[in-house]
């Protein structure tokens, strides 16, 4: 035993360590879990005891109401948490599908131009001969 070692692998990337704050969770994984509980036991409840569903579908209840703020406390691809990956898929669903291209003739900018140029020429000589 005196000759065997343990290592401890360090990851190179030290942005992706979050500190923990309880129960090996960080805070922001206890306030969504506490926030899914905190809704999701009173509709246990009101499922169980005031409509009668029965234990089966109260905890289905539970877990329905309870479920989308698990997933937003634990849920993080890429350092984008879930909330900011649903309001960039709604931003993106949002946006028109069909995008038109529409290419611009420099040639008929460059005659333009020069036509512009051709007519203030002439506003201008016109105004020096009126004075």
């Amino acid at each position: 035993m005196a000759g065997s070692r343990n290592f401890v692998t360090i990851p190179k990337d030290l942005n992706n360590i979050k500190q923990k704050f309880m129960f090996n969770l960080t805070k922001r994984q206890c306030i969504c879990f506490g926030i899914g509980l905190g809704l999701g036991i009173p509709m246990y409840f009101v499922g169980y005891k005031v409509l009668g569903i029965g234990m089966s579908l109260s905890i289905f209840l539970l877990g329905i109401v309870a479920a989308p703020f698990i997933v937003a406390g634990v849920y993080c691809k890429n350092g984008v948490y879930f909330e900011a990956t649903v309001k960039y898929m709604i931003e993106y669903f949002k946006k028109p599908r069909k995008r038109y291209y529409k290419s611009v003739n420099i040639f008929k900018c460059i005659e333009n131009q020069i036509e512009c140029n051709k007519i203030r020429k002439k506003l201008k000589q016109a105004e020096g001969g009126k004075s």
